[in-house]
């Protein structure tokens, strides 16, 4: 019964089947053509398109650098051909199907080159802005070779400056003096014709600097010496700084230049090697002045002798100036173990502990100084030590007191600068 059943279903779908066949087999060729979609003729010149299947081209990606991956190959690839991509055809599917599909095809592709290229383009100009921010840091920041040449060249046109001013401001003529740390000249200020010394100073002679609060250093003479300017204002036998000019090489101090004067040494000299006690009295008092003024100050000279003393001739009387303050520091009330000045005439204590005190130190180089000018010899601290030098008998008792004072072993037996000061010699 199910069998007969089938058979009276299937019967007529086989009939239908046939019919079907039988009148395609029956219509003409150009019916069949008829109902092809019609192809558009193609212009002469013109070049044949070309589609390009979506599978080719773009492939589904996992990243946003993958898609510009594939994007930058098609891209190379299209430009290479001239033209778009061929497009395959698929089996079994008629041609405006395939011509539908490539055009969809080229706007994906179309579009998702654009999102490429914004990404590529966003991405570039990053690097470039990068690179662009790269060379202006490194235009600010100048080569060290560069930097130094500017150094340089700064530097000249200060020190020329420097000397164009010292040259039009200041004339210099003969050598007063030459020391172990530069030579000195006479000579004169240009408006006023004012006598002035001008002391050069080689910097590679100098020892003793000081660093100011900016951390520069700066040759202590010189620091010294502008302190004076301010701190013993009417002082008359210390000789002031007028000028200083640093140059390439060298210091230029320009100071005061009394005349006529010359130095304690070859004052010595022209008076037959000594001098009267009564001349004596005169130039010791100034200097004790001078040096108590100093110790007011907290400056510590440190090298006081007869060549570091200027005698300028009066007729009321010789006028003292300590000068050569090369030597000189700022006492800070200890000890100090740089050794400075003559060996010959240290003082014992020197010799003992390898240090000296500021104020005792003074107290013995004065009395070394008044023994040499009453004396026609030099003095000698280990030949007064072990009594081959002795203080002249001839002397007033109070000139013999203060000398013998000045000259004690013991720094605790010397007198102070002040008590030097009212002394009874000098009464």
């Amino acid at each position: 019964m199910n069998k007969q059943s089938n058979k009276k279903f299937k019967a007529p779908a086989r009939r239908r089947i046939k019919e079907s066949k039988r009148r395609m087999t029956l219509q003409s060729p150009e019916s069949v053509e008829d109902s092809r979609p019609k192809k558009r003729k193609r212009a002469k010149n013109e070049t044949p398109r070309k589609r390009t299947r979506v599978s080719d081209v773009a492939r589904p990606s996992t990243s946003c650098q993958d898609q510009i991956k594939t994007v930058m190959r098609t891209k190379r690839k299209i430009t290479k051909e001239g033209h778009s991509l061929p497009a395959k055809k698929k089996k079994g599917l008629p041609e405006h199907i395939l011509t539908t599909e490539s055009s969809s095809s080229t706007v994906d592709i179309t579009t998702e080159s654009s999102s490429s290229r914004l990404v590529i383009n966003s991405t570039e100009t990053r690097h470039i802005s990068e690179r662009n921010l790269k060379r202006k840091d490194e235009d600010l920041k100048e080569p060290p070779r560069r930097k130094k040449m500017k150094k340089m060249e700064a530097e000249k046109e200060r020190v020329d400056s420097q000397k164009a001013e010292f040259y039009k401001k200041y004339i210099e003529l003969y050598k007063l003096g030459e020391g172990g740390f530069g030579s000195v000249y006479a000579g004169y200020r240009e408006k006023d014709k004012l006598p002035v010394a001008i002391k050069h100073i080689l910097k590679h002679n100098v020892v003793l600097k000081h660093k100011d609060e900016n951390d520069s250093e700066l040759a202590l003479e010189v620091v010294i010496m502008l302190k004076l300017r301010t701190a013993i204002v009417g002082q008359p036998s210390i000789l002031f700084l007028l000028d200083w000019y640093d140059l390439d090489q060298e210091l230029i101090l320009v100071m005061e230049r009394p005349i006529p004067a010359e130095d304690l040494s070859q004052y010595l000299t022209d008076h037959r090697g000594s001098l009267k006690e009564k001349e004596a009295k005169i130039i010791l008092k100034q200097l004790v002045e001078a040096t108590v003024h100093l110790e007011y100050a907290n400056i510590f000279h440190r090298d006081i002798k007869v060549d570091n003393i200027l005698i300028q001739s009066r007729s009321e009387g010789p006028r003292v100036y300590l000068i050569d303050f090369g030597l000189s520091c700022f006492d800070d009330k200890k000890q100090h173990q740089l050794f400075c000045g003559v060996p010959e005439t240290m003082p014992h204590d020197w010799f003992i502990h390898n240090c000296y005190i500021a104020g005792p130190t003074t107290v013995w180089q004065l009395g070394v100084v008044l023994f040499e000018i009453l004396h026609k010899k030099l003095f000698k601290t280990t030949s007064f030590l072990s009594n081959k030098l002795k203080i002249s008998k001839r002397l007033s008792k109070n000139c013999q007191d203060f000398l013998t004072k000045c000259l004690m072993v013991d720094v605790e037996e010397r007198p102070t600068l002040e008590e030097l000061l009212h002394h009874p010699w000098f009464s």
